[in-house]
């Protein structure tokens, strides 16, 4: 019975990581009305939103991530990021950094994507964010979907909502602590575990048959008897 259990816990355990480093969609709990707002540019607003997640043992590839967001006021532009997380704020060099992407004024949600192609992330703290900070001046802003759920409850409890009012100094998302709040974005990350590496396999040379070996044994004494021929020929 003991072997059982232990076998038991093992798959649940391989189980709980493999999922860890699956899809991860926190929209399918969002009422659709839930948000926060202030995203935006210029100095009055929020430059950076982001989400942090969690890559478990093994390593996770990332297709695309995005929110919901939307009730934009006028046309803001902005970009998709991805750093590690040090639990505080963003560390390191940038993972992925989208494209220029612009959302214009509307009254409605709708899920901005980034892709990111086939990213490998380390196991380890991420956060994926989005940011007007290298394009927009202005002092337009948007909406983005959040969970009322918090803690253990949360519908993704390996991470939380993040922002920081860093205006247009990029330099601050690895340098100034980031504001975290006990919620979640309505967000989706496409992630599916990497493949393993693949092992070096070493082709060794196929074996002689017996066949082989025997013709082989009998061309070494025919060539000694011709020697030895030779040599009493010689004398």
């Amino acid at each position: 019975m003991t072997t059982v259990y232990r076998s038991t816990a093992l798959l649940l355990l391989i189980a709980g990581s493999l999922m860890s480093q699956g899809p991860i969609n926190t929209i399918p709990s969002w009422d659709g009305i839930r948000f926060v707002t202030g995203f935006g540019g210029g100095a009055s607003n929020t430059a950076t939103y982001g989400q942090t997640i969690t890559v478990a043992p093994g390593s996770a590839v990332v297709s695309s991530f995005g929110f919901e967001m939307g009730h934009c006021n006028a046309t803001v532009t902005f970009r998709g990021e991805i750093y590690a997380w040090d639990g505080a704020k963003a560390t390191g060099p940038s993972l992925f950094e989208g494209p220029q992407t612009t959302q214009g004024s509307s009254d409605t949600f709708q899920l901005v994507t980034f892709n990111t192609g086939s990213l490998t992330l380390a196991p380890g703290a991420y956060v994926l964010f989005a940011t007007t900070s290298w394009d927009e001046v202005s002092a337009s802003q948007c909406e983005f979907g959040s969970l009322s759920l918090v803690g253990s409850a949360a519908a993704y409890p390996a991470g939380n909502f993040v922002s920081l009012s860093n205006f247009s100094d990029t330099s601050q998302w690895t340098s100034v602590a980031w504001v975290p709040q006990p919620f979640d974005l309505a967000f989706r990350v496409d992630m599916t575990p990497a493949p393993p590496p693949t092992p070096n396999v070493v082709t060794s040379a196929p074996a002689a048959s017996p066949a082989t070996l025997l013709l082989g044994f009998a061309g070494v004494i025919a060539l000694g008897l011709l020697g030895l021929s030779r040599l009493r020929t010689a004398r």
